[in-house]
C-alpha cells in the first residue's frame, strides 16, 4: 500500500485547471464566494466560453444577493475510541508511531486508569456508562477548563451493548490517577490519557451548536455561493483546545439580505492539480482496516468488512514495527516511505499478485467460515495452501533471475546501500558509517575503526575528519568521566588507537 503511494506520488503529473471565483463586496466587508454548481476548467478557453454563455466578465461588476439562508445546526462529540482510532488520532497530533501508542495504552491499562487496549469497538454498555457518570466529578478535576456535562442520559452514538462483542472502547477506569501520579507518567502515556478522558467526558457535554449562513450571489446568470458558520453553543468543544489538529472554521460572513445590490469582483485563478499525501502511520492504520473496499466482488467486498481488512487491532502496530525494523518502511518527519529493500520486495511480489491482493484474504476467511460451518474439512484447506507454497517454491526463484525489472532494481538498491554508508570522503582515506561505529578505510594501508560515542560524546563529522587527515582534533568540549565529571580533551590518533591528549 506504501508503495503504491510512493509510486503514484512519483508518477503524478500536475494539471493546470482554471477556477472562476466572486469576491463580494457587501456592507464594507469582502468575502469570496465559489461557482455554483462548482465547476472547473481545463483551460481558459473553456473558462471564456461558460462566461459569455453566462453574461459575465473579469473584474468588478453589479450583482445581487439571490438568497440567504440560515440554518441552526449540531454537531455530536467525536465517537469513543477503539485502539486504531486512537493510534490514528495521536499519530495526527503527536506523531507518535502506532507501536508506540500501543505501549503507552497498555502501560495505562497495567497501572489500571485505561480500560483494555487490543479493542476494535467504539462503543460501551450501560454498565460502563452508569460507573463513568457516578465518577464525573473525579474526572473533571483533571480538566483545566470548567465544562457542563449535563448529558446524563446513554445515547446511543456511544452506548450500545449490542455493538461490544469482546471489549468495549477505550475509556477511563474507576481508578482516577491524582495530578501527582499523572505527572509520573511518561509524556506519551500522559497525552493518550488526557485525549481519552477529554474524548469520554465529551460524551457527557452539551453538543457544538452553529448557525450556518449560506449565501448565494448571482452575476449576469452564473451563481456563487458561500457559506459561514458562527458558533451560537460551544458544547463539548471547550473541551479540546488544539488548534493545529482541529478543523478551522468557515469564514464568518457578513449581513446580507435577499435582494440586496452588492459589488462582485469576478476573479480567473489558476492552479494545478496536487499529487496524492504520503501515508502517515495514522492514516496507514486506517487504510489498513478498510482494506480491500475496492474489491470489485461484492462477496469479497463483505467479507473482508466483517474481518477489518488486514491485521486485528491488536496486530496492525505490530506489522508496522516489523516492517520499519527490516528496513522495507521508513519514516520521515512523519510521512512513511518504501526504502529501495522495500521497492525490491515489491517489485518481486507484483509477480506473484494474489500474494497482495485482499482477493486472497477474503477467500482464505470464506475457506475458513466453511470449515466453521462443516462445509470443507481443515485437511483440504490446509493441502490448499501446501500447493500454492509449493507452486511459490518452484516458480519464484526462476521468475526472479529471469526479470530484468527486478534484476536493474537490485542493483538499485545495491548502489544506493553503497552511496547511503559513505560518512566521509578525505584524500586520505574513505570512512564508512556502520549502525554502532565507523569503518575507515585508508588509501593506503589496514581498514580500521572508530567509535561513535567516546566517553560520552558523540563524533561528528568535523571531529572524524580532523582524525582521518591530521590524526588530532582540536580540544572538544563534553567528555564525561566514569564519575560523571564533565571535561575538555584532544583527541589523538595512535596508529589505530584512539586517546586523550590533554596538552
Amino acid at each position: 500500500m506504501v508503495y503504491q503511494r510512493d509510486q503514484a506520488i512519483k508518477n503524478f503529473k500536475p494539471e493546470p485547471y482554471f477556477e472562476l471565483n466572486a469576491e463580494i463586496l457587501a456592507n464594507q466587508q469582502k468575502f469570496v464566494a465559489k461557482l455554483d454548481p462548482y465547476q472547473r476548467f481545463k483551460d481558459e478557453a473553456g473558462l471564456m466560453t461558460f462566461m459569455q454563455a453566462k453574461h459575465v466578465q473579469k473584474g468588478s461588476q453589479d450583482g445581487l444577493i439571490k438568497d440567504v439562508q440560515k440554518q441552526a445546526k449540531k454537531s455530536a462529540s467525536p465517537r469513543l475510541f477503539s485502539l486504531s482510532a486512537l493510534q490514528t488520532m495521536i499519530n495526527r497530533r503527536y506523531h507518535a508511531s502506532a507501536a508506540d501508542v500501543l505501549k503507552a495504552v497498555q502501560a495505562l491499562y497495567e497501572a489500571k486508569y485505561l480500560s483494555y487496549p487490543r479493542t476494535d469497538s467504539q462503543y460501551i454498555t450501560d454498565q460502563e456508562f452508569t460507573y463513568l457518570r457516578q465518577n464525573l466529578a473525579r474526572y473533571q478535576k483533571l480538566v483545566s477548563k470548567e465544562i457542563a456535562l449535563p448529558q446524563i442520559e446513554p445515547q446511543s452514538r456511544y452506548v450500545n451493548g449490542k455493538k461490544v462483542q469482546e471489549h468495549h472502547a477505550i475509556i477511563m477506569t474507576k481508578t482516577v490517577p491524582s495530578q501527582e501520579q499523572l505527572a509520573k507518567l511518561s509524556k506519551l502515556e500522559q497525552q493518550v490519557y488526557d485525549l481519552v478522558l477529554r474524548t469520554t467526558l465529551a460524551m457527557f457535554a452539551d453538543p457544538y451548536e452553529y448557525e450556518e449562513t449560506t449565501v448565494i450571489a448571482q452575476v449576469g446568470n452564473a451563481n456563487f455561493k458561500a457559506t459561514g458558520k458562527v458558533p451560537t453553543k460551544q458544547g463539548w468543544k471547550i473541551l479540546f483546545d488544539n488548534p493545529k489538529t482541529d478543523e478551522q472554521e468557515p469564514d464568518t460572513l457578513p449581513p446580507v439580505q435577499k435582494g440586496e445590490q452588492v459589488q462582485i469582483n469576478l476573479q480567473t485563478l489558476q492552479k494545478k492539480t496536487t499529487p496524492p499525501v504520503p501515508f502517515t502511520e495514522g492514516t496507514l492504520i486506517t487504510a489498513m482496516k478498510t482494506a480491500g473496499r475496492s474489491l470489485d466482488d461484492e462477496a469479497s467486498v463483505a467479507i473482508l468488512k466483517d474481518v477489518e481488512g488486514i491485521g486485528t487491532e491488536a496486530t496492525r502496530a505490530n506489522i508496522l514495527e516489523v516492517l520499519k525494523n527490516r528496513g522495507y518502511l521508513v519514516t520521515e518527519k512523519n510521512k512513511l516511505h518504501v526504502s529501495e529493500a522495500g521497492i525490491t520486495l515489491c517489485k518481486a511480489v507484483e509477480l506473484e499478485p494474489l500474494l497482495t491482493s485482499p482477493e486472497m484474504t477474503a477467500k482464505w476467511e470464506q475457506a475458513l467460515q466453511q470449515i466453521s460451518t462443516e462445509e470443507r474439512t481443515p485437511d483440504n484447506f490446509l493441502s490448499q495452501i501446501k500447493k500454492f507454497v509449493a507452486k511459490l517454491i518452484a516458480d519464484v526463484p526462476t521468475q526472479l533471475t529471469g526479470n530484468a525489472a527486478i534484476k536493474q532494481q537490485i542493483n538499485h538498491q545495491q548502489q544506493a546501500q553503497k552511496s547511503a554508508e559513505v560518512f566521509l570522503e578525505t584524500p586520505q582515506a574513505t570512512v564508512l558509517n556502520k549502525q554502532k561505529f565507523y569503518i575507515v578505510k585508508p588509501k593506503q594501508g589496514e581498514d580500521f575503526t572508530l567509535p561513535k560515542k567516546w566517553s560520552s560524546k558523540t563524533l561528528g563529522k568535523t571531529a572524524i575528519k580532523a582524525l582521518v587527515t591530521k590524526g588530532e582534533t582540536s580540544k572538544l568540549k563534553g567528555f564525561k568521566s566514569k564519575k560523571g565529571k564533565s571535561f575538555d580533551a584532544k583527541l589523538k590518533l595512535d596508529g589505530h588507537k584512539l586517546s586523550f591528549d590533554f596538552d
